[in-house]
């Protein structure tokens, strides 16, 4: 062939090229949308709530006092009759003045029904450097001492959920005050001096009807259910981190004859009392009756994923949720399924393909897409195909248009953005996805009615066959790629939850991995 033939067939492979944009002529591909959402923080409760976790992922990472709270989740206090809540703590001179009432009236039915016998109401802060702020908040006392407080008062500790639905108030709040943690820093370094504050100091803290200081002087007793322990309510002088500590929702366990610095109460009363019977004027709110939301808020990822995952591998969820610089929200399309080996056969049929116009380019030299056992895959074409290595389904993705998912965008999708364990919820059936559990030793067709579906619809996340996907890692000391996904011969109970990763070379093919491509566009 002369030069000028040759000229001329160059020409017609770079307008043919031009023409097809070094696309596939074949481009049927099922795609589901996926919205990969990074909201504004401030946009509603649970992104407000998420955040003050994310900001405190690490504390969150050795702290268990929360467990039972996220475990709840989202639920509602609902408050059958209206009850009045001190507006202030009880204050420390008040609280001598009830030890100095009782003996002389034994009578009074005081005790706490667990109350060990015989037992002597006290505070441990005598000898406390701030035990001569009688009127900053009583603090050292057991539950014992607050609940024969306030029943001598003529009213009662608050039960948690009354305490809750105080706090978050009708509008459902993430801090007692508002939704923003703005609370300046405290006046004193020693922070039994900022325990001992008095009620009110920091006018900002108060809930809109008037409730002073529950989210950070000290912290309060209330009643739980179980009569061995009683609840923690709200943050106080010396936790820290205060933004984490302060949240409305959150509150700790812990036994009845506990005492703390930084633990003090405040009363409840089913009508409203003028005073005490030691002549201390009782000022208390009134908190209607209603449905409060007074856990996890509804759209809050965090909480789940704590419960969910183990402590040390906390750091997947900031690799999710974290935005940095990404944009708001990204919009892509997953293919459905994996690619299957009919889709593989035409890529595999394409002149471009074998000019190597979709290589990546460290792509080996002398490599073949084609599969080692391209013959045996061939006579099951609506398998998906395996045996591929990475770049292989580099090359098929740029071929088809699109490229291949990171793991952050499978994991982010595979999770319903945080919401779920396994793409197709919280728990895992060893019989619905194609996983070992079923025994089956080979990769399936994917039905549309299968279980292993992701919220947005995308088939298969969880088994059938593992993924390949376009992230890097240096597990190992070397490169690796990050390959997603359970597969017909590993227990899906692990590698089916969308935090698993494996790590693999990109050289590396198997029966057990393929891939699936994302579009940056709808097609």
């Amino acid at each position: 062939m002369t030069l000028r033939a040759w000229i001329g067939v160059a020409v017609a492979l770079l307008t043919v090229a031009a023409c097809v944009n070094l696309r596939p002529l074949w481009r049927d591909f099922d795609t589901v949308h996926v919205r990969l959402a990074f909201p504004d923080p401030s946009s509603s409760p649970g992104n407000r709530f998420d955040a003050v976790l994310l900001r405190n992922l690490a504390h969150l990472g050795y702290l268990r006092s929360f467990d039972h709270v996220f475990a709840a989740g989202p639920r509602k206090a609902r408050i059958a009759e209206a009850f009045w809540l001190d507006r202030c703590e009880v204050r420390q001179g008040d609280f001598y003045k009830f030890v100095g009432w009782q003996p002389f009236h034994p009578e009074a039915p005081i005790a706490a029904p667990s109350e060990p016998s015989p037992w002597r109401y006290s505070s441990n802060t005598h000898d406390h450097a701030v035990s001569g702020r009688l009127d900053g908040p009583a603090n050292g006392v057991t539950f014992y001492d607050a609940y024969a407080y306030c029943r001598a008062a003529g009213g009662r500790l608050p039960r948690t959920a009354e305490w809750l639905a105080a706090a978050v108030g009708a509008a459902g709040h993430v801090y007692p005050w508002g939704d923003e943690f703005d609370q300046a820093p405290p006046p004193y370094l020693d922070p039994l001096l900022n325990a001992a504050r008095t009620c009110g100091e920091d006018a900002v803290s108060a809930t809109p009807e008037g409730i002073q200081d529950m989210g950070g002087v000290v912290s309060e007793w209330a009643v739980l259910d179980d009569p061995t322990v009683a609840g923690v309510m709200g943050g106080n002088a010396y936790n820290a981190p205060r933004d984490l500590y302060a949240l409305a929702a959150l509150y700790r366990q812990t036994s009845l004859d506990y005492r703390s610095p930084y633990l003090g109460f405040r009363c409840a009363y089913d009508a409203p009392v003028p005073a005490t019977p030691w002549r201390t004027p009782v000022s208390a709110v009134p908190v209607r009756a209603g449905s409060y939301d007074v856990g996890v808020p509804d759209d809050a990822r965090i909480p789940s994923l704590l419960r969910a995952l183990p402590r040390e591998r906390i750091g997947l969820i900031e690799r999710i949720l974290e935005r940095g610089d990404r944009p708001a929200a990204t919009d892509v399309h997953f293919t459905v399924r994996e690619i299957t080996r009919r889709e593989y056969a035409a890529f595999l049929r394409d002149p471009f393909v074998r000019a190597g116009f979709h290589a990546e380019d460290n792509q080996p030299a002398g490599h073949r897409h084609r599969p080692p056992d391209w013959d045996v895959q061939s006579e099951t074409p609506d398998l998906p195909v395996v045996n591929v290595d990475w770049w292989s389904a580099y090359a098929f993705a740029s071929w088809a248009g699109g490229r291949l998912p990171t793991a952050e965008e499978w994991e982010t999708a595979a999770s319903d953005q945080g919401r779920r364990l396994y793409p197709w919820g919280n728990g895992f059936d060893g019989a619905s996805p194609v996983t070992g559990e079923q025994a089956l030793g080979a990769a399936q067709a994917t039905s549309a009615d299968t279980s292993d579906r992701s919220a947005q619809g995308v088939l298969a996340l969880g088994g059938n066959v593992s993924e390949w996907t376009r992230s890097v890692s240096t597990v190992s000391g070397g490169y690796a790629v990050v390959v997603k996904g359970g597969n017909y011969l590993l227990p899906g109970v692990s590698t089916a939850r969308f935090d698993y990763r494996n790590h693999l070379s990109p050289n590396y093919r198997s029966p057990t991995v393929g891939f699936r491509v994302v579009f940056d566009r709808a097609r």
